[in-house]
């Protein structure tokens, strides 16, 4: 297990405040975040490049804050990947052994079964600077785990890929750390990434931590408007509470001049914070005429404004009758196909109640 413990760290006038993760072992924590929010800086901490200010950094729950860089038994794959352009694609590999003295027959072997799972027998021999961006990573992939650590740390390795090489790469990280029994911790500022690698995700924003757990959760239930705008999330509403019955709670927004009912809120509700509501667009459903009044909830008339095609999806914007505020959908071709949601054409959509969140501001 690795652990950070109310972990500060100052550079010049940023801080990164009070982080605590705790990355259970052989799991994959991924910290998303925009760039400039204190990611690398983080991870340099963690390392042994940078000393905090403040917290303790923890491995099998020994303390490792003392600890120099070599000794902390922690595999490192920085952003530019670190690859000796003097040496051959072995001579890299062998050299992340020779550093750390590990020569016995069990890495050996270990450096082998490497080297094939990541299909680089073939450049063993190829000088570095005749390698593709994909072949790169895989080269400090493998000289990374070649000394047989368990705990693996990734500074955004993946970032200068295109999609599908970067998304091939995503299918062979998962399968070493369920191979190896890795402890991962990566940073990124890619969601999709962030979603796809870990089991766990927080995310930070200016050098704050403001979410940490199960992706599930956090993909569904941001505790925070920043969180949720991060996450892309543009539907985004002020709201009173109004009552609690049970699992369904009711809230009263003033944009639309409506009372919404909620059933699936997974953040505690505090009535002298604002509260706001959100929901995703591509959980906003637009009804067929006629199907308006069928055990709908939270209804809602208006105008289509704008259409934008997006390929497999399109997006639409939507204004509620009597409301400047605009709704974000989007919704896939063959649902748009049927419904024709053109430009200027009133619909009738539902924001379900299963899937409004409540957050805080």
């Amino acid at each position: 297990m690795l652990e950070l413990k109310n972990l500060s760290i100052q550079l010049n006038k940023f801080n990164l405040n009070n982080i605590n993760i705790s990355i259970n072992e052989s799991e994959c924590h991924v910290i998303v975040g925009p760039t400039g929010s204190g990611k690398t800086l983080l991870l340099e901490s963690i390392i042994g490049f940078r000393k905090p200010n403040y917290g303790d950094i923890l491995l099998n729950n020994q303390s490792i804050i003392d600890l120099s860089v070599e000794k902390r038994n922690i595999s490192y794959v920085p952003q530019d990947l670190a690859i000796f352009p003097h040496l051959n694609v072995e001579d890299n590999i062998n050299y992340g052994l020779y550093i750390n003295k590990h020569k016995c027959m069990e890495n050996n072997n270990l450096t082998n079964e490497l080297i094939n799972s990541l299909n680089i027998k073939h450049l063993l021999k190829r000088s570095t600077n005749n390698l593709s961006g994909g072949e790169r990573q895989r080269v400090a992939l493998t000289r990374a785990l070649a000394p047989g650590r368990k705990v693996l740390v990734l500074d955004e390795p993946l970032s200068s890929l295109h999609e599908s090489m970067k998304r091939d790469l995503w299918f062979i990280l998962k399968d070493l750390q369920k191979k190896y029994k890795l402890t991962i911790l990566m940073v990124t500022h890619d969601l999709e990434e962030a979603f796809f690698l870990g089991d766990t995700v927080s995310i930070i924003i200016d050098g704050t931590i403001y979410q940490t757990g199960n992706k599930t959760d956090i993909y569904y239930h941001p505790k925070s408007t920043k969180v949720a705008r991060f996450l892309g999330i543009r539907n985004i509403f002020e709201v009173e509470l109004k009552g609690i019955n049970n699992n369904k709670i009711t809230v009263y927004n003033r944009d639309f001049n409506i009372n919404l009912n909620i059933t699936n809120n997974a953040n505690p509700l505090n009535e002298k914070i604002q509260l706001m509501a959100g929901i995703r667009s591509d959980e906003i459903m637009i009804l067929r005429p006629g199907y308006e009044k069928q055990n709908q909830d939270n209804l809602l008339t208006g105008n289509v404004i704008s259409v934008f095609n997006k390929g497999a999806y399109h997006t639409i914007l939507f204004s509620h009758n009597d409301s400047k505020k605009v709704i974000e959908i989007e919704i896939p071709n063959y649902a748009f196909q049927k419904l024709n949601p053109a430009t200027g054409k009133e619909i009738t959509i539902t924001l379900k109640a299963e899937n409004i969140f409540l957050m805080t501001q």
